[in-house]
C-alpha cells in the first residue's frame, strides 16, 4: 500500500514499545512517503526514522491509496490547512484520514469548507506592496506556509530600510538574505541600490518558491537556496553584505545559525545586519561570531549591526 503522510514531523512517528522504548511507529508499514514543507523536518524524519521524505512546495502526485494529513490550529495555520486539504482532494487518494489535533467543532468547520465545494480551487496567495525611500513601492505575492503571509513584516521592513539607507552610494555589492521568506528584504535591497548578485536561503520551500516568483517578477536575478544550515562552503567569504530576521524561538538556537553562516559567508570587511524587537536576546548571540555590535533603532524594531574581520 501507498501512503502518503502530510503534516507529520518525526515526533509524531514514535511509539512505546513493549519494553517502554520509544521507536518508529508501527502503523508505517508499507510504502510509505513523508512529505514536508520544511527541509529540516524531511532531515529529521531521514535520520531518526530512515523512512522516505519529500520537501515540496505541494504535495507528489502519487497515485496514493492512503492520505494521512495531520492538522490543527497549533501546528499550522488555517489557511495552509484548507490549502493542503485542496492539494489531498484533488489527488483523488482511494482513502483519506484526518488527524486533527483540536476540538472536533473546529475539524468539521475545517472539513465542511471543502465538502460543501469539493471541486472549487481557491487561489490562497496573497499580494501587498512594500517600498523603501528612494523607490517606488514594488508587490510581493506570498502564500500560505510563508512568514507573514497577507502582511508585510514590520522587522522585516525595518532591517530592508537601514541596510538600503546605509548601502547607499555603493556599487555591485553581493548581497546574502538569510531566512528570506517571500524576498521582501533581499528584493527590497536590491532594487534600491546596485547589486552584483543577490543570493536569498529558506529552509521552507514555500518561501523559496515565493521568493524565486518575486525575483522573476521584479526582474532581479537571484539565487533562491532551500536549505536548513545556511549556503554551501562553495559561497564562504564571498559576500559583501548579510541580512537577516532570524526566528527568536529555540532559545536563540536558529539565530546561531544564521549568524555562524554570517561569519563564514562574509568577505572581511563585509557588514551583517539582523534585526530583531529586543536587541537583549539576540547582541549576546551576535557577539559570538562578531566583535563589535551597534544597535539601529527603526520602527520599534533594532537592527544589530556588525563588521566582518
Amino acid at each position: 500500500m501507498k501512503t502518503l503522510l502530510v503534516g507529520y514531523r518525526a515526533a509524531d512517528l514514535f511509539e512505546k514499545g513493549k519494553h517502554g522504548r520509544w521507536a518508529t511507529a508501527s502503523w508505517l508499514d508499507g510504502d510509505v512517503t513523508c512529505h514536508t514543507l520544511d527541509v529540516y523536518d524531511r532531515h529529521a524524519i531521514e535520520k531518526t526514522h530512515h523512512l522516505k521524505a519529500v520537501c515540496s512546495p505541494h504535495l507528489p502526485a502519487g497515485p496514493w491509496d492512503l492520505v494521512k494529513f495531520k492538522t490543527g490550529p497549533k501546528l499550522m495555520s488555517g489557511e495552509l490547512a484548507l490549502d493542503l486539504l485542496q492539494e489531498i482532494h484533488m489527488l483523488k487518494p482511494a482513502r483519506f484520514e484526518l488527524d486533527y489535533v483540536g476540538r472536533e467543532r473546529d475539524r468539521n468547520d475545517l472539513l465542511a469548507k471543502i465538502r460543501d465545494d469539493p471541486d472549487r480551487v481557491r487561489d490562497f496567495s496573497a499580494k501587498w506592496t512594500a517600498s523603501v525611500p528612494g523607490i517606488a513601492p514594488v508587490e510581493f505575492t506570498s502564500v500560505p506556509g510563508c512568514f507573514c503571509h497577507r502582511r508585510l513584516d514590520e522587522g522585516g521592513l525595518a532591517l530592508a530600510e537601514v541596510a538600503s539607507r546605509e548601502l547607499k552610494g555603493a556599487s555591485s555589492v553581493k548581497v546574502l538574505d538569510m531566512g528570506c521568506g517571500c524576498g521582501l528584504v533581499g528584493l527590497l535591497v536590491a532594487k534600491a541600490v546596485p547589486v552584483a548578485s543577490l543570493v536569498m536561503v529558506d529552509s521552507h520551500s514555500r518561501a523559496v518558491e515565493a521568493a524565486n516568483l518575486n525575483a522573476t517578477n521584479l526582474g532581479v536575478p537571484a539565487e533562491v537556496i532551500l536549505a536548513d544550515n545556511g549556503t554551501p562552503a562553495r559561497m564562504d567569504g564571498t559576500f559583501d553584505v548579510f541580512v537577516g530576521n532570524p526566528p527568536y524561538y529555540s532559545d536563540y538556537r536558529i539565530a546561531d545559525v544564521f549568524l555562524e553562516t554570517a561569519k563564514r559567508a562574509l568577505k572581511p570587511g563585509g557588514v551583517c545586519y539582523t534585526v530583531c524587537k529586543n536587541a537583549a536576546g539576540l547582541e549576546p548571540v551576535q557577539r559570538r561570531y562578531f566583535p563589535e555590535v551597534e544597535v539601529i533603532r527603526r520602527r520599534g524594531y533594532a537592527v544589530l549591526k556588525s563588521a566582518a574581520v
